[in-house]
């Protein structure tokens, strides 16, 4: 089992850091933009008019958006942990390195390429996972 050096896994890091950066960015820009006038605004006009369908997709859009952007949180987190525990790029199912490939393509990637194609089965999720 061969695991990332320890200058890719700084790069790696770094990458990592970089995206939770914007993630947490993004996420107070869009806490605050829920105060913003413009949007009680239209949020208001919505409700006078009686388009309460309207007011729902925009509220169940920003929920989306946002347990997306904390998902992706929590996977860059436990990716960062997985570097410091020296487990990153080691397949939490059956203990084989993850493709380096892989890993360029699913940073935060838990498992190799057959183990999450056998957890994406149990799960109901039938794909071709590749990469």
């Amino acid at each position: 089992m061969t695991s990332p050096s320890m200058t890719n896994l700084e790069q790696t890091a770094s990458r990592l850091l970089s995206r939770r950066k914007i993630i947490l960015s993004d996420i107070r820009a869009r806490l605050h933009s829920a105060d913003d006038a413009s949007n009680l605004s239209l949020m208001n006009h919505l409700e006078e008019i009686g388009d309460w369908a309207e007011a729902d997709l925009l509220n169940d859009t920003e929920i989306a958006l946002l347990d997306n952007e904390l998902a992706e949180l929590r996977d860059i987190d436990a990716a960062l942990l997985r570097i410091r525990t020296g487990t990153y790029g080691i397949c939490i199912d059956c203990g084989d390195s993850i493709p380096p490939n892989r890993l360029q393509a699913q940073i935060t990637a838990l498992r190799c390429i057959g183990c999450q194609t056998k957890a994406d089965k149990r799960h109901g999720l039938d794909r071709n996972t590749s990469l």
